[in-house]
This record gives structure tokens, C-alpha cells and sequence, in this order.
């Protein structure tokens, strides 16, 4: 029994590094699509004014 409460710790300080990285990758991949719903209006403004 107490080989398992190391492994819970490890186990519980992996899960925890995998959701920051997972909240970093989500942040990294946010101002792409900012900028890809940008270029979309843009390409779509010209359009509108006809």
C-alpha cells in the first residue's frame, strides 16, 4: 500500500502538468485563429460596400 500513494502523486502531478500544457497549446492556438477570422473579414468587407 505504500508503493501506491507515491504512484497517486506522480500520477496526480502528471495530470496536472498535461492540463497546463493543454491550457498553454489552447492559448498558443487562439491568436491564429484571431487573425484567420481577420483575414476572413477582410476578404468579405469589399464585398459589402458594392
Amino acid at each position: 500500500m505504500s508503493e501506491r500513494q507515491p504512484r497517486q502523486a506522480e500520477l496526480a502531478h502528471l495530470a496536472g502538468v498535461i492540463e497546463r500544457l493543454a491550457g498553454e497549446l489552447a492559448l498558443a492556438e487562439e491568436p491564429a485563429s484571431f487573425v484567420a477570422a481577420l483575414e476572413d473579414g477582410a476578404a468579405k468587407a469589399p464585398e459589402e460596400d458594392r
